[in-house]
């Protein structure tokens, strides 16, 4: 029998550099990460399945660029999912920081409204800061010859919602410390090793806020128009993140409280 493997499919600004760091404490050697040759080179299941039967020493794995379904059974995805206007963001103030990032420059010569307004008048760049979530968890990743290209549809965002349900198990940045525990809970038998804890790995913006107070401080960043357009640009995302909310708190009630 094949031993169960862990899939962190790393969705950018999302909590991802705190859970490849615990991913690699708890498991040292025996966790790696898989990418492709370039931010757009998006890793099928056939990919990932070939890599990680190549390495069967695995027991965990990070990949910004693998995309679901999961490859086969042995599987035993973790993924974590955030309010697309806070995510938004996160993304702006890191770009800001971070000289290496494509979208530095413009970030940092503007405000983030400056950064919003700019990327949603685009039409091959911003898929970042637009229904993301639902592209990333959806065959939106693989219908364009290019990741920047993508655009979510209804179809993708009930898609990404059956993914969810599929994986049964899932964390919420805004939550990360209830999320670590749902992850133990749901993982912990077949994975003893994995012991998660809040932690602030790489972060862009404050790690104390809830999603309501990250909000608001989004809205007095962006203004009204600004926050209106951004609002509309992710309403895919925003229902998939309502969603989530309702079933993360359920699967937490039943599993950890």
């Amino acid at each position: 029998m094949t031993a169960p493997v862990l899939v962190h499919y790393h969705i950018y600004k999302n909590a991802g550099s705190s859970i490849a760091r615990l991913l690699r404490e708890c498991f040292g050697d025996c966790w790696t990460t898989f990418e492709g040759a370039s931010a757009s080179d998006i890793i099928d299941s056939a990919r990932l399945r070939d890599f990680l039967n190549a390495h069967p020493h695995i027991r965990a794995v990070s990949s910004h660029l693998a995309r679901p379904p999961i490859p086969m059974l042995s599987v035993r995805p973790l993924l974590m999912l955030r309010h697309p206007i806070d995510r938004a963001r996160s993304v702006y103030y890191f770009a800001c920081r971070d000289a290496s990032q494509p979208d530095h420059e413009i970030a940092s010569n503007g405000s983030f409204r400056d950064y919003v307004n700019f990327y949603l008048e685009q039409d091959d760049a911003g898929v970042v800061i637009r229904n993301y979530q639902v592209v990333h968890l959806s065959e939106a990743s693989f219908r364009c010859e290019h990741i920047q290209l993508a655009e979510a549809s209804p179809v993708d965002l009930e898609h990404a919602k059956a993914v969810l349900a599929e994986w049964g198990v899932f964390g919420l940045v805004r939550r990360f410390a209830d999320s670590c525990k749902l992850f133990s809970a749901y993982y912990g038998g077949e994975f003893p090793e994995l012991a998660l804890q809040e932690i602030a790995e790489n972060v862009s913006t404050s790690a104390s806020l809830n999603d309501d107070e990250a909000l608001a401080l989004a809205h007095t960043e962006l203004g009204g128009a600004a926050f209106d357009r951004l609002i509309e640009a992710n309403s895919l995302d925003l229902e998939l993140y309502r969603f989530a909310q309702q079933r993360f708190s359920a699967r937490l009630a039943t599993l950890v409280n």
